[in-house]
């Protein structure tokens, strides 16, 4: 049995190079923002209705893409090179078949984006930002299946540098291509689409060159081509990706999908809802979401990381080791986000003052803190045991589980509270907590229920 502080010592070693990733995405997104709303108002309107759209595509192709960790961490862990190989390969399949689908149905929409309902004057410039968005996601699914591929087998800090060189090249284009720099046409918004789109294909490109010429990597990657560790010539049959591997990892894939793309949407509901208030609710609402996601990332990161722990051990039979990666891992992050909270509660006038110089704004941020702090637990709890029940292969509840805390609770209740009985904006944000904490509850529950007879 190994001691607690391994388990946080590996989760730590595993999870900050996730945790660092992420925050660049975040830099970058911020990056993205700023420059398109200096350069117009009408863009920014434009970029916003479109990147809420895809806002729940991306979530999608993320559910999809972290079936991967399982199934690679487990073979992983077993020694099983043939089986990790293997996983590579149906990573790609489904996750570019999926995003696939997606553009088709993308695609469709398209055609139809007058239903939206939008103003007119927005169209021209809302429909090639979209195009361009839209081409960008098969590269973006291949990056996520070889992103979660490769943190699977313990290698995350590669990933990590491949973003965070792909972050600054976005900024660095969205400067060129929207402004017009270094004699290139000033394209504005869809400069910024076209920025994104070449770095996500750079993101695609460099992870599988890395991959599959990597000698980290060399081993799993031979087997693919049809040859052993030796260099010869092998069936190439034996290696080629079974329907019920691609299937496996559908059916692991998708729940996870919904799950993500129903928490968000109880984000963008609540969202709603300020809107219906006032218009100084909802640019507190964006405040305060935005201050939450530098907390949300270091839940994500150690999350992820006790996934691939999980899935290793699991792969291994160790199943005390499971459980303890687990519970070690919520301590964890339980304690970041105490840390994380206490500093911006501390620090809210100037953190807040970043974000707005809006008075009115700023004093109902402070008034939304309470109800921040109170979903830590909920949040912290439903991202580390989520994260475990996938490790497991345990996804068959996740979806009614989310239905039931993210639908049936969170929704109704910020409405119940915010809107029907008048409590306004605090109201709103109370409900929040209530349906990650069901969550948060329920995935401990299955998590104990999976593993309780496993010894």
């Amino acid at each position: 049995m190994r001691p607690i502080s391994s388990h946080i010592k590996a989760i730590s070693l595993l999870g900050l190079p996730i945790v660092v990733g992420q925050l660049g995405v975040i830099v970058q997104g911020m990056a993205d923002t700023i420059m398109v709303g200096q350069y117009g108002t009408p863009e920014l309107s434009a970029s916003a209705l479109v990147n809420n759209i895809y806002n729940f595509v991306i979530f999608f192709l993320l559910g999809i893409s972290y079936a991967t960790t399982p199934i690679t961490g487990a073979a992983f862990g077993q020694g099983d090179d043939e089986s990790v190989s293997r996983s590579l390969k149906d990573s790609l399949i489904v996750n570019l078949s999926f995003s696939a689908i997606l553009v088709f149905l993308l695609t469709v929409l398209y055609f139809n984006l007058d239903i939206l309902g939008q103003p007119e004057k927005l169209m021209p410039l809302v429909r090639p930002y979209y195009l361009i968005i839209m081409l960008s996601l098969p590269f973006l699914a291949g990056f996520n299946a070889l992103k979660q591929f490769v943190e699977a087998v313990g290698e995350t800090n590669i990933p990590m540098h491949v973003m965070l060189v792909s972050n600054a090249i976005n900024i660095a284009l969205n400067a060129i291509l929207i402004y017009g720099m270094m004699g290139l046409p000033e394209w504005g918004l869809f400069g910024a689409g076209l920025a994104t789109f070449i770095a996500r294909v750079f993101l695609f490109v460099t992870m599988l060159v890395v991959v599959f010429r990597g000698k980290r990597f060399k081993v799993w990657t031979e087997k693919l081509k049809g040859e052993n560790a030796k260099g010869k010539t092998d069936s190439l049959t034996a290696h080629r990706s079974s329907l019920s591997g691609s299937f496996r990892m559908a059916r692991i894939g998708l729940p996870i999908a919904v799950q993500l793309c129903l928490e968000s949407a109880s984000f963008n509901i609540a969202g709603m809802f300020m809107g219906w208030i006032g218009d100084i609710p909802l640019a507190a609402h964006q405040v305060i979401c935005t201050i939450s996601t530098l907390v949300f990332m270091i839940q994500y990161g150690i999350g992820a990381a006790a996934a691939i722990r999980v899935s290793q051990f699991r792969g291994r039979g160790e199943w005390t080791e499971v459980r303890h990666a687990t519970y070690s891992a919520w301590g964890l992050s339980a304690t970041f986000s105490l840390l994380m909270v206490g500093g911006i509660c501390l620090f809210r006038e100037p953190i807040t003052s970043i974000f707005t110089s809006d008075l009115r704004v700023q004093t109902l941020c402070y008034s939304l803190l309470p109800a921040f702090v109170l979903y830590q637990f909920g949040d912290c709890t439903q991202i580390i045991f989520s994260n475990s029940l996938r490790a497991l292969e345990a996804v068959g509840r996740m979806f009614l589980y989310a239905i039931i805390a993210y639908l049936l609770v969170s929704i109704p209740m910020s409405y119940l509270l915010g809107i029907h009985l008048g409590f306004g904006a605090e109201g709103v944000w109370y409900g929040i907590p209530f349906g990650l904490t069901t969550a948060g509850l329920l995935f401990i529950y299955e998590f104990r229920r999976k593993t309780k007879h496993l010894t």
